[in-house]
């Protein structure tokens, strides 16, 4: 069963790109969701929701089909691929923020 967050259609994509099977699919699940349970549980306890569930729901479905994707990609020991997609989304994420800067200054 995947978690609740990850868009189906994303899953499936991935699923379907990498030629996931079952036992793959589940590692990767579990995987992405200790990663979002442990990002909950390092949060300063002013700054961490009350539950779980209310930090996951504030996750956005990108990140965690992102997520679903790196475990994935781990899993099958294709760790370069991994970490370059890490680095990609960590450049559009710093231009994203860059242009939102330059757009609020505007």
């Amino acid at each position: 069963m995947l978690d609740k967050h990850l868009p189906l259609d994303a899953a499936a994509d991935i699923i379907g790109e990498l030629g996931l099977k079952g036992r793959q699919i589940r590692w990767a699940n579990r995987t992405m969701q200790r990663i979002v349970r442990d990002a909950w549980h390092r949060l300063p306890a002013t700054r961490r929701p009350p539950t779980f569930d209310e930090f996951a729901d504030g996750v956005p479905a990108h990140h965690w089909a992102l997520m679903f994707e790196v475990c994935a990609l781990s899993q099958m020991g294709r760790t370069t691929e991994a970490c370059a997609l890490i680095t990609a989304a960590h450049h559009l994420r710093s231009v994203r923020g860059d242009c939102a800067q330059q757009q609020a200054g505007s």
